[in-house]
């Protein structure tokens, strides 16, 4: 994958995705992405209906989902990010500050390992 170097997916590392959402959501040591009072614009939902693709509800922030897998609704609408193949998934969250990435070396169809993980992050930081 990384020779191929295939334009239309991200290589990266899950520590190296989870910093840039960090980076989005406030400081970090010397690297800020966007201004704060701009946050909620860049998160916020920008647009959200019926997929016209796989005809599931969606809801789109700017360049970003705004849905976590496996959360309540509300939830869902402070967290934008992005899903990736074979069940990756990385976001910020703008209400608790987190931000969480999962890469994956087994691929699978679905988000129960996301959901598994980063329910066990969310646990242990007190968040849900």
């Amino acid at each position: 994958m990384l020779a191929a170097d295939i334009p239309a997916g991200g290589k990266t590392s899950a520590r190296a995705v989870a910093r840039m959402y960090a980076a989005l959501l406030g400081d970090v040591p010397g690297v800020r992405l966007i201004a704060p009072d701009r946050l909620p614009e860049v998160a916020g939902v920008a647009a959200s209906g019926i997929d016209q693709v796989f005809g599931n509800p969606s809801s789109w922030a700017l360049g970003y989902a705004v849905w976590l897998p496996g959360a309540t609704s509300g939830a869902a609408t402070t967290a934008f990010g992005m899903a990736g193949a074979g069940g990756s998934y990385a976001y910020g969250d703008s209400a608790t500050g987190i931000a969480f990435a999962l890469t994956k070396n087994r691929l699978t169809p679905d988000f129960a390992a996301v959901e598994e993980i980063n329910g066990i992050v969310l646990d242990a930081l007190g968040k849900r």
